[in-house]
């Protein structure tokens, strides 16, 4: 972690006087780039100024529980991904519309994945990536979902190219093995 974010972390967690200008310039620096994720995912402006601020609410409450294992951004990345993934699916039941069952490519021809509602697809695919390690989850939301490139996501993480195609592949490997459990069980 940086200098500076070591300095605005443990401002922030102290709680001190300049607990909220740390915050303030935490915010400067990750906010539109999490807002550029966030947006990617909802696809909508509101909704994605809202995730936005719901996230930083979270990252307020719970900096005193970022443990240094990932960087920082990771840390609030994981968070931003999850707050939008949780409001894209509220808005879908709110809507009644389907969520993508992009999902189904990674285990052609599953007839019981074949026959879930998107929201059933949603949960399951949620549970196999909160079943990976941090990283890995990560690296796999980033390619699979976003769509982002290699290099992206290596200057993203701070981890080679080469290393990232491995974990993607494994995370692949993991998520297929965990749907084909709870599909055949």
């Amino acid at each position: 972690m940086k200098s500076e974010e070591i300095i605005w972390v443990e401002q922030i967690v102290s709680g001190g006087t300049d607990a909220e200008k740390a915050f303030q310039a935490l915010s400067v620096k990750y906010g539109p780039r999490m807002y550029t994720q966030i947006f990617r995912i909802v696809q909508n402006e509101a909704i994605a100024k809202d995730v936005l601020q719901n996230v930083f609410i979270k990252i307020w409450k719970n900096l005193s529980s970022y443990k240094r294992e990932s960087s920082l951004y990771t840390w609030m990345y994981r968070i931003a991904h999850n707050e939008a993934l949780t409001m894209l699916a509220s808005e879908s039941k709110r809507k009644h519309l389907p969520i993508d069952n992009s999902i189904i490519q990674i285990i052609p021809g599953n007839q019981a994945l074949d026959s879930l509602e998107g929201e059933q697809v949603y949960q399951l695919l949620r549970e196999a990536i909160d079943s990976l390690p941090e990283k890995q989850a990560i690296v796999f939301e980033l390619k699979y979902f976003e769509n982002q490139k290699y290099g992206e996501i290596a200057q993203l993480t701070g981890t080679s190219e080469g290393a990232l195609k491995a974990s993607y592949h494994i995370a692949k490997q993991k998520i297929t093995t965990f749907l084909k459990a709870k599909l055949n069980h």
